[in-house]
């Protein structure tokens, strides 16, 4: 049965990905020599970093938020401390739109998981004592007192 997850949790841990990811990538990237180099490497990158973060997400709008949000902040820290211009803002929105991108697309849809997993799951259980049905969950009859097996 496939795990159920609050989405809002899903959205934090989209954004801590995509601030990693994103902070790590763009600090290698102060290595590449050439600024064309750097900007080409950085397009892809991103992309491929907001789909790994966006794999945490539940929603494919959360997964493009939370990466969007996430990979801005990390861009730019980073640019600011190791790679400063004067277009710094545009291109780190610019960027983060490619890593928001990216998490849109790994972004699960939560609704058709959350309907695969109550399908699969018990709906009710009998007692065996006394034949009432009682909870999937449930460790004792509501009606006769009686344990229920496992």
């Amino acid at each position: 049965m496939p795990k159920v997850r609050n989405p809002l949790v899903g959205f934090g841990l989209t954004i801590a990905w995509a601030l990693g990811l994103a902070a790590g990538i763009t600090f290698a990237s102060t290595f590449v020599p050439f600024i064309e180099f750097r900007l080409f490497f950085l397009g892809f990158a991103l992309f491929a970093a907001g789909a790994l973060a966006g794999r945490q997400s539940y929603l494919a709008s959360l997964g493009f938020f939370g990466a969007y949000l996430g990979s801005f902040v990390g861009l730019y820290v980073v640019q600011t401390f190791f790679w400063y211009n004067p277009w710094i803002l545009l291109m780190t929105a610019a960027m983060a739109g490619a890593c928001g991108l990216g998490g849109a697309t790994t972004g699960k849809l939560g609704l058709r998981r959350i309907e695969l997993a109550t399908m699969v799951a018990p709906k009710s259980r009998r007692c065996p004592r006394c034949g009432v049905r009682v909870g999937p969950t449930a460790r004792k009859c509501w009606d006769c007192k009686g344990f229920l097996s496992l």
